[in-house]
């Protein structure tokens, strides 16, 4: 018998449903209604003239690129949240290379979570007065890490939903152009003779294929390798060495890596910057070489990871195992070093292709099925597997594996459409459409990088349409890199497309984006060894972006006698953390206010008996921010000492300013 009240509860049932559609649809709107646009406009002048030299020449340089607090942090999305502190800073890590005869090139690897169009010509722009590096031959090559900043990108519809709050912030770009430019700037001023070698190798057990039924569909009748999801990963780890000349002999300078993975050992929610995985891979080489090699930089960059996610151990996801899987990855790094001591040439041959789309535009070497604007699946709300938020991730139409059944005749064939035709009263061009492609070639080493999160099938595919279009008689190694130079969310195959897991309903462009990327990319390789160097970007350019700033004002503005007016509160606590950070020691530090102090510039340490047993340098000290107090904010600074090391004696030391006033020291660790 059918309950008496069962259609009140259907219509209080209804009218929940309904109310959740209008908060959501509010909350997609109203960035679009009520913020401000501002116009960025750039001008790509040409650059030094390049000296002409009788020698190949490298230069390496650093930058640290973490924002202040209170900045949204990218690749979560609605899953992230504001930064409050760092656990591992963000770097820039530039590489200057240049042949005599040939076009001056730099790759600027970052800790961030994507590249982006304005980001990449904004740099340009800066650095055309004072190196010899053209726009077409400057590459941003990113980590994705998913606890770096957001609000850079060069669309509206990123700047709105990549990160947990919206808007394009005009502050923090120019922080991170100034921040980056700075770094390829001091790579062209240490120009050194210098020697190369290029290697490749495989790794596996660190890495998973997070999507192995939409994998698995790329192979008819089930006939696929293995069903193994630590197999159905890319394996290979491709590294180019750069020694450098000082004196009368040759030393390791710096090491530039490419590898396929996800960075998301650090889980959502999570507050502090943090490189993630990147921080261990890339340090662990840095560390190995400190003693013979002082000032050594290695950075390492995303290659084809879209599907593959670092294989955490259930329940352990976080800091440690971060750790772990980035040091095992950073082990590997430095037996491919070492592996080329021997294949060191003073030879460098290079060449550099650069071609910008818009693609809402008719593109005159074809669409290839390219569909004629963005639309955004509802799989991308139902989240990538092992990011699952309850419920959304196991609703209809929004969790994985949930094509269209109907109505498939349309562009985007069996996507579900996020928030149905709605989605069409956002223009067009507020998704990304200006795709920068481009083709990088060191030697025998042959670099794609492509503004999209590219699966393993999808490298694989594009990484033989390349390979095809090289002459023949080199032992070529060709990677994609994923995500460089801009964002365009992902590329699948279209077999995969077809089972709407997260990447396919990500995949924005349609299920032909990977045949209209091979097409793109094969033919701007064909190019480059017919015509020599290709800049097809266009010199004057201007990117209209809906904007709100959380980059602090008080950054300029901060005296140095605010800066230095810090103690240290209380004395050392330890605490024994749990399975996913492990133990650390804890002090509280009243300091200038989050909005003053600049997370790039000040210096945290341990001292142990006079000498500095840690630095921030590293992922050992943790600083984040409170609460406010009167004048001053509260921070805690963690330090997770290494199993052995000894702790008792140990003092924190802090200088918000270390040009401006020595360190200030807590009380001793009992």
């Amino acid at each position: 018998m059918k309950p008496t009240h069962s259609p009140r509860l259907r219509r209080w049932l209804l009218a929940i449903a309904a109310l959740i559609v209008i908060a959501a649809l509010t909350h997609t709107a109203w960035p679009f209604l009520f913020f401000p646009r501002q116009q960025v406009d750039i001008h790509l002048n040409a650059p030094l003239a390049p000296n002409p030299g009788s020698t190949a020449v490298a230069g390496i340089a650093e930058r640290d690129i973490t924002p202040p607090t209170g900045i949204p942090k990218f690749g979560y999305s609605a899953w992230a949240k504001v930064a409050d502190g760092f656990r591992t800073r963000l770097k820039a890590r530039a590489f200057y290379l240049h042949a005599p005869g040939q076009t001056p090139m730099a790759i600027v690897q970052l800790d961030l979570g994507t590249g982006s169009l304005p980001l990449h010509h904004r740099v340009a722009e800066r650095i055309a007065e004072k190196t010899d590096v053209p726009a077409h031959a400057l590459s941003l090559l990113v980590t994705h890490t998913h606890s770096g900043p957001g609000q850079y990108l060069g669309s509206d519809f990123y700047n709105v939903f990549g990160s947990n709050k919206p808007g394009f912030d005009p502050a923090l770009f120019e922080y991170l152009s100034e921040q980056i430019a700075d770094a390829v700037i001091a790579a062209y001023a240490s120009r050194q003779e210098a020697r190369f070698a290029v290697g490749q190798s495989d790794i596996r057990g660190y890495t998973r294929n997070r999507s192995m039924g939409a994998w698995a569909n790329n192979f008819p009748d089930g006939q696929y390798l293995d069903d193994d999801p630590m197999m159905a990963v890319n394996p290979t780890m491709t590294l180019l060495r750069i020694d450098q000349k000082q004196g009368d002999r040759f030393v390791p300078a710096g090491a530039l890596s490419l590898y396929s993975i996800h960075g998301t050992a650090i889980p959502p929610f999570t507050r502090p910057y943090h490189a993630d995985v990147w921080h261990w891979i890339s340090g662990t080489l840095e560390d190995e070489l400190a003693g013979t090699a002082p000032g050594f930089i290695h950075g390492a960059a995303q290659a084809t990871h879209a599907d593959n996610n670092p294989a955490w151990h259930t329940d352990q996801r976080g800091d440690l195992e971060a750790q772990r899987i980035g040091m095992a990855l950073g082990e590997h790094a430095i037996q491919l070093f070492h592996s080329l001591d021997g294949q060191l040439t003073n030879k460098l041959d290079t060449a550099v292709a650069s071609r910008q789309l818009n693609l809402l535009d008719q593109i005159d070497t074809g669409r290839f099925g390219l569909c004629e604007r963005a639309i955004a699946g509802a799989a991308v709300a139902g989240a990538a597997n092992g990011d699952e938020v309850f419920p959304i991730s196991h609703l209809p139409f929004l969790k994985e594996d949930w094509p269209r059944r109907f109505f498939t005749d349309n562009c985007q064939g069996v996507k579900q459409w996020m928030l149905s035709k709605l989605q069409l009263l956002l223009p067009a061009e507020r998704f990304p459409h200006q795709a920068l492609f481009q083709i990088v070639r060191i030697n025998e080493l042959v670099i794609v990088p492509l503004p999209w999160e590219v699966t393993l099938e999808s490298g694989n595919r594009l990484r033989n349409a390349v390979t095809d279009t090289l002459p023949a008689g080199t032992n070529w190694k060709v990677e994609v890199s994923s995500l460089a130079n801009g964002y365009f969310g992902y590329a699948v195959t279209p077999e995969e497309y077809q089972r709407q897991y997260y990447e396919g309903g990500h995949t924005l462009y349609g299920p032909h984006t990977l045949d209209f990327l091979i097409a793109q990319s094969s033919e701007l390789s064909r190019d480059l060894q017919q015509t020599g160097d290709i800049n097809d970007i266009p010199r004057k350019q201007t990117f209209s972006l809906l904007t709100h700033q959380y980059f602090p004002e008080a950054q300029q503005t901060a005296t140095p006698a605010t800066l230095t007016a810090a103690q240290w509160n209380g004395h050392p606590a330890h605490e024994p953390g749990d399975p996913t950070t492990g133990p650390y020691w804890r002090m509280s530090l009243l300091a200038a206010p989050a909005e003053q102090l600049a997370l790039d510039t000040l210096e945290l340490a341990i001292h142990c008996r006079g000498q500095r047993a840690a630095t921030d340098d590293g992922a050992a000290l943790q600083l984040q921010w409170q609460e406010q107090q009167n004048s001053q904010d509260k921070y805690e600074v963690r330090w997770y000492p290494a199993p052995g090391q000894p702790q008792t004696g140990c003092r924190f030391a802090f200088s918000a300013d270390p040009a401006a006033a020595p360190a200030q020291h807590s009380p001793a660790i009992p």
